[in-house]
């Protein structure tokens, strides 16, 4: 079967929503230049200060009700319709990643060391099209809470805002998100099998303790090397032979220290790993092991560790009827060719902090359509298409509408 143009589908918006339809074409150039403006001025996490001023600006100008520093930097946008009814929430991500910006257009970051190489960017516009839409046409029943969070990249942001009442005042009912992505064409979206929409994402660090001493004579050191290679070979097998092979679980070691010369057994060795999960009895249970096997092995060897285990964010929630909705709110829009089912990635997204709260649904937009829209999140040289914003301005625009009754 021929695979549909993102021009064919888009078409296919007009015959469901003319409104939706000619409003992104009426403001698409503006909300490019939009996002062009915030590629070329990319803020790190908790320092999104000049970026919360224009996005407020704007939610004000369109008649939102505006909160600002909540979670710190973020920024949330109320919008009431004509009578009372559910509470819609829609999340963007603002902040930037520490790395330089290698795309050759002209609108590339001007800040050194800082770029919106994760598609964050994108993720502000898209949500600004939905606030300006709604800010032009209201709402006949219910409201929207446009809630843009800083600190997606180091996983604290969501969890900041909710502690600030973000979900409260009103009350939000359902939310919804999104992240572009390049391994889905433009015009396209996908959602994974799966309830969970990505992986708790949660980090160790196991510090070696032994006695340090000449290399030439080993047996009279206890050799915190040697002990912290026996552990990060056996922490692979808790994957391999204590989860259920039908479970998703990495265990991976990212950062090793220790040492000071070659002819030196060091008294200290320190290292550092990520765990990713998706159920959670599973993390729970892999916690432990982690401290139990590492435990054991220093033990047998005569050495002590020191055991961290920092919780990130939880693997994300896509609630069932949440998702059906928007499955079949998606095809009916754009086609069932436009919308692809995949296995969850192990990823983490602090959007889940909000979809342990109230019932959401995350799914992926593509943004692929040539070489230059194929570089991965987080390569210096990632790009979209921007045609991609079309697609989800509509996904967000008639999620809302449907599910408070258009």
């Amino acid at each position: 079967m021929r695979a549909i143009s993102n021009v064919e589908a888009f078409e296919r918006l007009k015959e469901k929503n003319r409104q939706l339809y000619n409003f992104i074409h009426e403001n698409f150039e503006e909300l490019v230049e939009i996002r062009r403006d915030f590629r070329k001025h990319p803020e790190l996490s908790f320092e999104e200060v000049e970026t919360s001023r224009k996005i407020a600006k704007l939610l004000e100008e369109w008649g939102f009700e505006v909160q600002t520093e909540v979670g710190r930097t973020g920024v949330i946008g109320v919008l009431h319709g004509k009578k009372k009814g559910k509470v819609v929430g829609l999340r963007a991500d603002m902040d930037a990643l520490p790395m330089d910006d290698e795309i050759s257009e002209d609108y590339k970051s001007i800040n050194k060391g800082k770029a919106h190489t994760c598609g964050h960017d994108v993720h502000m516009t898209n949500l600004l099209g939905v606030a300006k839409y709604f800010g032009e046409n209201g709402l006949n029943e219910g409201s929207i809470k446009v809630i843009f969070q800083p600190a997606e990249e180091i996983a604290a942001g969501a969890y900041e805002m909710i502690r600030d009442g973000a979900l409260k005042n009103p009350n939000v009912d359902v939310m919804i998100g999104l992240h572009v992505h390049p391994t889905v064409e433009t015009g396209e979206f996908s959602l994974t099998t799966s309830r969970y929409g990505g992986a708790a994402a949660d980090s160790f660090k196991i510090k070696v303790s032994g006695k340090e001493g000449h290399a030439a004579y080993p047996h009279q050191t206890i050799d915190p090397i040697t002990i912290s290679s026996h552990m990060i070979v056996a922490l692979q097998s808790i994957v391999s032979r204590y989860v259920d092979p039908l479970d998703s679980v990495v265990i991976s070691i990212g950062k090793i220290q220790g040492g000071m010369k070659s002819n030196i057994i060091p008294n200290e060795v320190e290292f550092e790993g990520t765990v990713r999960t998706l159920d959670m009895d599973t993390r729970k249970f892999i916690v432990s092991k982690i401290e139990k096997v590492a435990t054991a092995i220093a033990e047998s060897f005569g050495a002590t560790i020191h055991f961290d285990y920092e919780y990130g964010p939880p693997s994300i929630d896509n609630n069932p009827e949440v998702k059906e909705f928007f499955s079949e709110m998606i095809m009916d829009l754009f086609g069932e060719d436009c919308l692809k089912f995949v296995k969850p990635g192990m990823g983490g997204e602090d959007f889940a902090f909000f979809s342990q709260e109230v019932p959401s649904v995350f799914f992926r937009l593509g943004t692929k359509s040539d070489e230059t829209t194929a570089y991965s999140n987080h390569h210096a040289k990632f790009n979209v298409d921007e045609q991609a914003l079309k697609f989800g301005i509509s996904a967000f625009v008639e999620f809302v509408e449907r599910y408070l009754g258009r």
